[in-house]
């Protein structure tokens, strides 16, 4: 990790000229200080002489006001500069992703991490960091130049003592940037882990996990904190010491200069001028030291964005896979190369694959030695074959969005991908449609939308404005597909891949979207992988994909073993301890926080340290002005003594402040997310599903962050501030009383003019708070779905439309904060200018009426100049405080909605058994009953389900079916207690659910939903979710039950791998798996067959509904004749949309 990289600069065009101005602003800084410094010598010998003061005076306040100036125009520089550059890096970052395969970019956690957190840490990286470097680079040549003119001695000290705080910076930096590395690692992390809670949260509700996963993200936080706090004591470690080194050379100088002045060899002014001005060679060095862990994070982040920020060469023809291990799928670091070697574009060349093979990580190649061709020209070419088989993967590859071990690609153009689970991002439908076709017009979309039967749903709603949320949440598996299938007729390219386009889909439905297919392959080549047969017999063209040793199913063999034997209980019982042990830590430090004596004592020492170097400066000048009456040299050792702790004392006190309230803040931080994460439970799925999972993430991580930095960055500020000025004013009011309420005064316009600051600030801040949201929702839905988006946008800018935009909202948000930033500034150096003058002329009035000795005169005149940096500050406290108050409202607007399930215990009832197991024994008979229920998603909206009437008796068999749209999802989210009925009777064994306790209700239900999640981690992990005490044995039936005994034998890790790479057959059979395993009394089943093939759906089913003859299962599907079976009776309700005349809803009792 280096201090300054030039490949920023390299790579990022945007950031030269900020950085150039804000180093040209520093410099300009800087010899405003050096005059500054000779100016407050003239005025202080002025005062300690009884010379004329009015021209000292006015010129130093002159400078002051200059500096403010200054200080005003670098904070809107400064804050424009580092939200321009992490713009552009956040840009340049995404859209080299969304050109590459998977492969060859960073693991999802990864590539989020730096989308969000990384390119945001480089803004005080950039704005701060490297500024001071430039400062650091110029400034201290100026003042040892100046100082040697003025006394050659003290610049030659300067000069032998200056080299030493880079040496000692580089030695303690080598340690930073270990425990930087390993925060970084603790960050990728934990955004990795929460992005997968929040998209799995509905499945830990289903199964009661969702509490007990709340430990494991306080133990992540935890983690997370203790990197934290290692890599802040080494960067606050570093900042000492050049402040103590500082200090000592200083003392170097004064001690010399005072020596000589009591000889009488140098006057008091020279004197004054070598002890002001030596400060100022060593001031923007130990800024450097103050910048560095903030520099430690953006060139952390910097590095490991490496070549992600230099490109591709343009040149490049070579095969990436040339880096990669050899067929086996894993990512490699492929720099400097295009990928152009392994697939290639040729106009007018058919879709063909030669000689490919294809492994995902830990597992057997489902791909191997696979070539295959299709006529050149339009077309409809069917991909066919077992779940399992591979034709999801084969599509990924023809798409490019992965890197085959070995062969190549050819196809004639642009591929538009309709994947299984297709893309659909928080927005309107229109959004969604131009995403492949950002130049259609609405009577284009609204052409296609009515050509596979969505547009008449929609137009009851808002039409093209209809607001979807996260994976198309609003709508139906079946109105998803749809609006699939509209997007890629809209799109232009020459290919079109369709991953089951019809799986979800009514089959009275089913003919339509057949001719919406065939009328593309009269254009354009089409490959369809799908099961449907009555579609595969209308193609042209057929591949047929044999299963793999991973696709074949065996019955369950209850005597197989893994030999995969692990201490599943011990490791359990050790993470059950330690999220107890944190929580019950973060209870402890939370308990210290809200009665606030931690923060007193870190308000205390902040304060002392601030009150040493006010110290510092007043007696320094008592003593060089005592020094120059040339007294016995014992009579000045107390003195001497006390600056000399005065001068030790600061930056230990500051070093132990800032490890004290850091510390305290990162508790409270951990706290706070695990507090959040519980209060997100109630919401999910009906609440957050229409809310962007990226802007629950940005509030519980960015949102969160700002929240609780209050801490850092205003409490103990603030108490620090009054502490050391009140501190200040008593000093006065025992040497000069008359001068004591002119420092409360200008104390009190210093706070006041925060308080303006925080005030204009207050709106710019909200707006603030808002853009950044959507700009972190925005990278975090590119960089989590990279695959997805490159699958059906043609030009990466497309898909960074809604990211620019959003940037360009911050921007202005930042100029505004920005500017009232910069006013509250400007006044701020103003007081103190104004307080400093009126204080000095004090002073010197004082001293000419003999009511006043010099050395007290010179104290008087230099405590107000002693507090700069603390009254100059206090704007970007209150700044701070503004942005913690508007990320509070942003958050709370996430977290204070109201449930839509309500839970009847009360909230100390809930609490207490949130953890808790379920008091009900594990496959107990229910029953379950609607009558008459509706139901709507939205607070406010039309009726999603109309009245309905249902009963699940134990055994009995219930198939819910009907167009898309007609509420079949929905009335399982009434079953599953993730929504309540808007009116009609729901009852659990004759009881209401509403006078049930939720968690108990929903402990006898196991939920397989359409979309079913797998999170990231083994097999095993994931199953056990659903029953944590289950053993490897019934682990393994539940597998071979759902048909994954072969799939599980062809993982080299058996129940211990990392699930990578699942098709939608193998997801859904997993989700399957984990409901068997559960062993809950009802089964609630939403399309459950929708991706796999008929052989394999049979078997699943007939296995599902077997495995438990006294359960009630209710299941949706499009498809009856796979359900239907010879042995088992199914009690058939064929609903009908809300809108639709007629009735609702047609029960049949059909025996297969």
């Amino acid at each position: 990790m280096r201090p300054f990289d030039p490949a920023l600069l390299r790579a990022v065009p945007a950031a030269r000229r900020p950085v150039a101005a804000l180093g040209a602003l520093g410099t300009a800084g800087g010899l405003l200080a050096v005059g500054q410094a000779l100016l407050v010598a003239w005025l202080v010998t002025a005062v300690a002489t009884g010379g004329p003061l009015r021209v000292p005076a006015l010129a130093l306040l002159g400078v002051v006001l200059a500096r403010g100036l200054l200080a005003a125009l670098a904070e809107r520089v400064t804050a424009s500069a580092g939200q321009r550059v992490s713009a552009a890096v956040r840009r340049q970052l995404l859209r080299r992703w969304l050109t590459v395969p998977e492969e060859l970019r960073p693991a999802p956690e990864v590539a989020l991490t730096r989308a969000t957190e990384g390119a945001g840490s480089l803004e005080p990286y950039v704005g701060r960091y490297l500024p001071a470097l430039v400062t650091a680079a110029v400034v201290p040549v100026l003042a040892v130049v100046t100082l040697a003119v003025v006394d050659v001695w003290s610049a030659l000290v300067v000069v032998l003592t200056l080299p030493l705080m880079p040496l000692f910076a580089a030695l303690i930096g080598k340690h930073t940037q270990d425990e930087t590395e390993k925060r970084w690692a603790a960050l990728t992390t934990l955004s990795g882990h929460f992005l997968d809670v929040v998209r799995g949260l509905p499945t830990l509700v289903n199964y009661g996990r969702a509490e007990h996963q709340a430990g494991i993200v306080a133990e992540v936080g935890e983690r997370h904190r203790r990197a934290t706090v290692r890599t802040l004591r080494t960067a606050f470690l570093s900042t000492a010491a050049l402040e103590l080194l500082a200090t000592i050379s200083v003392a170097m100088v004064a001690v010399g200069v005072g020596l000589r002045l009591a000889v009488g060899w140098v006057d008091l002014q020279v004197a004054l001028t070598a002890i002001l001005l030596a400060p100022e060679a060593y001031w923007p060095v130990r800024r450097v030291g103050a910048e560095f862990h903030n520099a430690a994070d953006g060139a952390a982040a910097l590095e490991a964005m490496g070549d992600d920020l230099g490109g591709f060469a343009a040149s490049g023809a070579g095969d990436p896979r040339d880096d990669a291990p050899a067929g086996d799928g894993g990512r490699a670091v492929a720099a400097g190369c295009a990928v152009v070697g392994w697939r290639h574009v040729v106009p007018g060349a058919p879709v063909s694959v030669e000689g490919v093979r294809f492994a995902h990580p830990g597992r057997a190649a489902v791909l191997d030695g696979l070539s295959l061709h299709t006529p050149v020209g339009p077309g409809l070419t069917a991909l066919t074959g077992a779940s399992g088989a591979g034709k999801s993967t084969l599509l990924d590859v023809l798409a490019g969005l992965h890197l085959p071990g070995t062969g190549s690609v050819t196809v004639p153009g642009d591929v538009h991908y309709a994947r299984q689970r297709p893309l659909l991002v928080p927005g309107t439908v229109r959004d969604n449609l131009l995403l492949a076709a950002p130049n259609v017009t609405d009577g284009e979309t609204v052409f296609a939308l009515t050509a596979v039967g969505l547009w008449p749903a929609l137009a009851a709603r808002e039409g093209l404005d209809t607001v979807l949320g996260d994976d198309g949440f609003g709508l139906s598996a079946g109105q998803r597909a749809r609006l699939s299938l509209a997007r890629a007729r809209l799109a232009s390219a020459p290919v079109l891949l369709l991953d089951e386009p019809t799986a979800h889909v009514a089959a009275r439905d089913k003919p339509r979207l057949h001719e919406v297919i065939l009328e593309l392959a009269e254009h354009r080549r089409v490959v369809v992988a799908t099961h449907d047969t009555a579609l595969a017999g209308m193609a042209h063209d057929h591949w047929s994909l044999l299963p793999s040793a991973e696709g074949d199913h065996e019955a369950a063999r209850p005597d197989v073993r893994t030999g995969m034997e692990t201490a599943r209980s011990d490791v359990r019982t050790g993470v059950e301890a330690a999220r107890s042990d944190v929580r019950t830590g973060m209870e402890t430090a939370r308990s210290d926080v809200r009665s606030g004596r931690r923060v007193l004592w870190a308000g205390l020492l902040g304060g002392l340290s601030t009150g040493c170097g006010v110290a510092l400066t007043a007696a320094s000048g008592w003593l060089i002005v005592q020094a120059s009456f040339q007294p016995v040299i014992l009579t000045l050792l107390v003195a001497i003594v006390g600056v000399r702790a005065f001068g030790i004392g600061r930056p230990l006190l500051r070093y132990a402040e800032r490890v004290v309230s850091h510390d305290i803040a990162l508790a409270d931080l951990a706290w706070r997310r695990s507090r959040a994460y519980d209060r997100l439970i109630p919401l999910t799925p009906a609440r957050l599903g229409r809310r962007s999972r990226a802007d629950v993430l940005t509030a519980v991580v960015q949102d969160l962050d700002d929240v609780a930095d209050r801490t850092v960055r205003v409490t103990v500020p603030l108490l620090a501030a009054a502490f050391a000025s009140g501190l200040a004013v008593l000093v006065l009011l025992f040497v000069l009383p008359t001068a004591a309420p002119v420092l409360a005064l200008g104390t009190l316009a210093a706070f006041a003019v925060g308080r303006l600051g925080q005030r204009l600030e207050a709106a710019a801040h909200r707006a603030l708070v808002t853009a950044r949201g959507r700009v972190h929702a925005e990278a975090t839905a590119v960089a989590g779905q990279l695959s997805a988006y490159r699958a059906v946008v043609a030009d990466p800018g497309t898909a960074l439309t809604p990211l620019d935009s959003a940037t360009t909202a911050q921007a202005a948000a930042v100029r505004r904060a920005a500017s009232a930033r910069a006013v509250a500034t400007g006044l701020a150096w103003l007081v103190l200018g104004a307080t400093a003058t009126t204080v000095a002329w004090q002073a010197g009035t004082a001293f000419a009426a003999g009511t006043l000795s010099a050395p007290f005169a010179a104290l008087v005149a230099l405590t107000p100049l002693a507090l700069a940096d603390t009254w100059t500050g206090l704007p970007e406290v209150f700044g701070a405080r503004a942005r913690a108050a508007a990320a509070a409202t942003r958050l709370e607007d996430v977290l204070a909605q109201e449930p839509a399930v309500v839970d009847p215990r009360p909230a100390a009832s809930a609490d207490s058994s949130a953890t808790a197991p379920a008091a009900r024994p594990r496959h107990t008979a229910v029953s379950a009953e609607l009558s008459g229920v509706t139901a709507r998603w939205a607070e406010e909206g039309p009726i999603d389900l109309a009245a309905l009437d249902l009963c699940a008796a134990p055994g009995s068999r219930v198939l819910l079916t009907g167009p898309n749209g007609a509420g079949k999802s929905t009335a399982l989210a009434v079953l599953a207690r993730h929504l309540d009925a808007l009116s009609g009777s729901y009852r659990q064994d004759g009881t209401e659910v509403n006078a049930l306790p939720l968690a108990h209700t929903r402990s006898t239900l196991a939920v397989v939903d359409d979309e079913p999640h797998v999170f990231a981690g083994t097999v095993r992990a994931n199953l056990l979710l659903a029953r944590p005490d289950a053993t490897d044995e019934e682990v393994c039936r539940a597998l071979a039950a759902a048909g994954l005994r072969g799939w599980l034998d062809a993982h080299r890790g058996g129940l211990d791998a990392t699930l990578t790479g699942l098709s939608g057959g193998e997801r859904t059979r997993l989700a399957i798996a984990r409901a068997i395993l559960s062993d809950r009394p009802v089964l609630l089943l939403d399309e459950p067959t929708a991706h796999l093939d008929r052989p394999t759906a049979r078997s699943v089913l007939h296995d599902l509904v077997t495995s438990a003859p006294d359960r009630a299962v209710v299941m949706v599907s499009h498809e009856p004749v796979l359900v239907l079976s010879p042995d088992t009776t199914w009690d058939v309700l064929q609903l009908e949309r809300p809108d639709a005349p007629g009735p609702v809803a047609e029960h049949r009792a059909l025996v297969g």
